[in-house]
């Protein structure tokens, strides 16, 4: 059986988020951390997406290349993204900040973590997040999909 996750909306204003990792999914992560004026760093041992340079360029995230994550850099995070392409690092990582009470999503796993981003639809009035109870992100954005175009409806 899985986590129980408990749905709520958080205020990110100003709170350092570690991302460790730097492909497709991490820069999915980071583009939608992005949105809530928060303080990124990223750290990875390569770059796999180009546009991590681009957001480093225009002073967006922090990014750290050719090293490993290390138990330092926890160090005042309020939540953690593990994001690598290596299951085990992204375990080993998940393992530690909810040992240290750290809000930690981790991109291999469905239970190894105490935060699941939801896939999200919003305009100026509201806000609506879908997640799933087992984890399934794509079937969270077929129905984020589905609510945004019933709302489409009516514009």
């Amino acid at each position: 059986m899985g986590n129980n996750f408990f749905p709520v909306s958080i205020d990110l204003t100003n709170k350092n988020i570690l991302v460790v990792g730097a492909g497709k999914i991490a820069l999915r992560k980071v583009e939608t951390l992005l949105k809530q004026n928060c303080n990124i760093k990223v750290i990875t041992k390569t770059v796999e997406e180009q546009n991590f340079k681009n957001l480093l360029k225009d002073n967006k995230i922090s990014l750290e290349v050719e090293r490993e994550f290390k138990e330092e850099d926890l160090k005042d995070i309020f939540l953690v993204v593990a994001a690598t392409s290596d299951e085990k690092v992204n375990k080993n990582i998940s393992d530690l900040c909810i040992s240290k009470n750290i809000l930690v999503n981790n991109i291999s796993s469905k239970n190894n973590m105490n935060l699941r981003f939801s896939s999200i639809y919003e305009t100026d009035d509201f806000q609506i997040a879908v997640s799933t109870k087992k984890g399934n992100p794509k079937k969270a954005m077929e129905i984020r999909d589905i609510i945004r175009d019933y709302f489409n409806m009516f514009k």
